[in-house]
């Protein structure tokens, strides 16, 4: 049985993965080997391409992804779709800025990944040599492509070609991929297009579930329902198609020219939202250097589609017996912590759906992922009843063994509103509570799980909603 695999191909611009696909590719297909107008204009691959070759017991469409630093919405879109990864890099230039974004993206995704060396037919010895070395560096790096196979070839001498794909072959045979077949079906439109004699055609690979020709679809998040008319894989028409498979799709029900990247054909008893808000758990990557504050724009890669945001950073903190939500007033590089995101437009996103937070604002030479993150929530910020901590300091002032606490306040009515805090004294770690109030001047009264000293200082924690 033939089994379809999704091979995607990575790196820097003009490094050869076009070349390379050319030289593997048996059957192109939608927009492959940058035959996309605007692709021959710039010179450039703008969109993914995707061809098609058979390698023993496999299926293999390969995905060619955008290297320019402009382009790299289009990549995260490529790394949701794909089993197996090559990163190619330029032997005698080396890995740049891009090869370590794609690379990022790849290890956040846990894509396994071969490197390949290209143009090994005009470097020297000792550039590959290089270059080699430097990649081994970087995946050392790595959380999950340690290890990684490296390559070496030259795709426009088609050196090194079958070598790659018998590595191809016997990594997939050691793969396990699982296709979830029996979940509702989802897959994102990547291209859409009117046919003539046959109407709008969609493309794109199915991440989950099954089709066939005769089912009654939607697409979010237009809410539109549509029907399928007939079902092409590998340019064969076939009756039903499945997760993993590549398809072009011919379907009854809207124009084309309503369609655009970020829309996904779905069953009609999806779980899929369409959403203007998410809360992630979320991690920064050690390697990103600026820290990021409440309300700063970012971009978020959910699925194929690119949406700027106002990231709202978080912690869960258990005070005073129940769980709160604190206000971060940053996060940086290495940390850890839970995000609501407010987007300027709608996504279609789902529980468990894992994102990408991107900085494209930043200059295309600087490393712009921030980090990644798993949607755990779809609530606004709101909804979440999100606070800031506020630390006031004061001392401890024994007065005929009676303990009050001064400095928190500035008045009676003022020191009322502190009766019944939790209030610290950090020094020695002792735990303490206001429990009334003494005089006109705003000394509290206080009591404390172990022995005080005057002038011992006192830390009071107060939550306030924050906005």
């Amino acid at each position: 049985m033939v089994k379809n695999i999704n091979v995607g191909i990575f790196g820097h611009i003009d490094h050869g993965k076009t070349t390379l696909a050319k030289i593997l590719t048996e059957i192109p297909s939608t927009s492959s080997l940058d035959r996309l107008p605007e692709s021959k204009r710039r010179g450039i691959t703008i969109d993914l391409g995707f061809s098609f070759f058979k390698l023993k017991n496999y299926l293999v469409t390969l995905v060619d992804a955008p290297g320019h630093a402009d382009l790299i919405r289009a990549v995260v879109g490529a790394a949701e779709i794909i089993d197996l990864a090559l990163l190619v890099v330029d032997a005698k230039e080396g890995p740049k800025t891009q090869t370590g974004e794609h690379l990022l993206i790849l290890d956040y995704f846990n894509i396994p990944t071969i490197v390949v060396i290209n143009k090994i037919d005009i470097a020297s010895e000792e550039e590959v040599k290089r270059t080699e070395e430097f990649m081994k560096a970087i995946l050392s790096s790595t959380e999950n492509l340690k290890g990684s196979k490296i390559l070496k070839i030259s795709a426009k001498e088609g050196i090194g070609i079958e070598v790659l794909k018998d590595t191809i072959r016997e990594m997939l045979d050691k793969m396990e991929i699982v296709r979830n077949t029996e979940d509702y079906f989802k897959m994102p439109i990547d291209h859409a297009f009117p046919i003539k004699g046959i109407g709008t055609v969609i493309t794109g690979t199915v991440l989950r579930g099954k089709v066939k020709v005769g089912d009654e679809l939607k697409i979010l998040p237009l809410n539109s329902t549509v029907k399928v008319k007939s079902i092409q894989k590998c340019k064969e028409n076939v009756d039903e198609a499945y997760s993993g498979d590549r398809i072009g799709m011919a379907v009854q029900g809207v124009d084309s020219k309503e369609l655009f990247r970020g829309c996904v054909l779905t069953s009609l008893d999806t779980k899929l939202k369409v959403v203007d808000s998410i809360v992630a758990r979320i991690k920064i990557s050690p390697l990103f250097k600026y820290p990021l504050k409440p309300r700063m724009r970012i971009h978020l890669n959910i699925g194929m589609l690119v949406i700027p945001a106002r990231m709202i950073p978080f912690k869960k903190m258990e005070i005073d017996g129940s769980m709160e939500n604190i206000i971060l007033r940053e996060i940086k590089g290495g940390e850890e912590c839970y995000c609501v995101f407010q987007l300027e437009e709608k996504a279609v996103a789902e529980i468990g759906e894992d994102i990408l937070i991107t900085r494209l604002d930043l200059p295309p030479t600087t490393l712009r992922i921030c980090g990644k993150g798993e949607i755990v929530d779809f609530r606004k910020v709101e909804e979440l009843n999100i606070k800031r901590m506020i630390f006031k300091r004061g001392r401890i002032k024994i007065d005929k063994n009676r303990i009050l606490v001064v400095g928190l306040a500035n008045s009676k009515e003022e020191a009322e509103r502190f009766i019944g805090y939790e209030v610290v004294i950090p020094e020695k770690n002792i735990k303490g509570r206001i429990k009334g109030t003494f005089g006109t001047k705003g000394y509290l009264v206080a009591e404390f799980d172990e022995e005080v000293e005057n002038r011992d200082e006192v830390i009071l924690r107060r939550l306030i909603r924050w906005k």
